[in-house]
């Protein structure tokens, strides 16, 4: 599958993608990020609220380290997004409401990405997103058959509807997208190494 845009976020799962000032979502298949209705609005509750570093993305292969953050609108909104500072523009991600951060699922995962237009010209592409406490590993699903470990970060101090989550950031290293090898998955485990949740994230197709 080729890639469409030189700068691109693909947010995984089953709804509505959203697109917002400095808050940018795209998607190969729809959003596991809801939001609300209208940007315009979801940009202005999001600019004066509180924003938290729950993750990060760490620096390789040149490219420098991103922070994952959070945020909650006045308005109910729960956003995850990726980005070089707490204040930059540059943010990568989307949002759910407050009362479901994960959009009914055991995860939820974006994927931003440079480069292209075809896959192994892709020059960065990271992976963001949050998990339910019950999810004890992360991994990436490859089109080859094999899997990348994702860390996770322990148990957010961050409360969310009387339950707590787990935030990763991850940075793949340039050969994964190589030789026609593409990421098609991110898989939730738990302690047994059951798989518990996935989402596609429309390579591979």
């Amino acid at each position: 599958m080729q890639i469409q845009h030189r700068r691109r976020n693909v947010v995984l799962g089953v709804c509505a993608a959203v697109l917002a000032a400095g808050l940018v979502t795209g998607g190969v298949l729809a959003s596991q990020f809801q939001g609300l209705d209208d940007p315009a609005e979801l940009a202005a509750a999001m600019q004066d609220a509180p924003v938290v570093r729950v993750a990060d993305v760490e620096a390789s292969s040149g490219f420098p380290a991103r922070g994952v953050f959070v945020q909650f609108t006045a308005d109910g909104q729960f956003c995850l997004f990726e980005a070089p500072s707490a204040t930059s523009l540059d943010r990568r991600g989307g949002c759910n409401s407050v009362d479901d951060p994960l959009g009914g699922s055991t995860l939820s995962a974006s994927l931003s990405y440079e480069g292209g237009p075809q896959t192994s010209r892709v020059s960065d592409a990271r992976l963001i997103g949050l998990v339910a406490t019950g999810v004890a590993a992360v991994q990436i699903a490859m089109s080859d058959g094999s899997r990348r470990p994702v860390p996770l970060r322990r148990p957010t101090a961050v409360a969310l509807t009387g339950e707590s989550f787990r935030a990763f950031g991850y940075r793949f290293d340039p050969a994964d997208m190589r030789g026609g090898r593409e990421p098609i998955a991110v898989i939730a485990l738990d302690s047994g190494g059951n798989e518990i949740g996935r989402q596609t994230t429309g390579f591979g197709g």
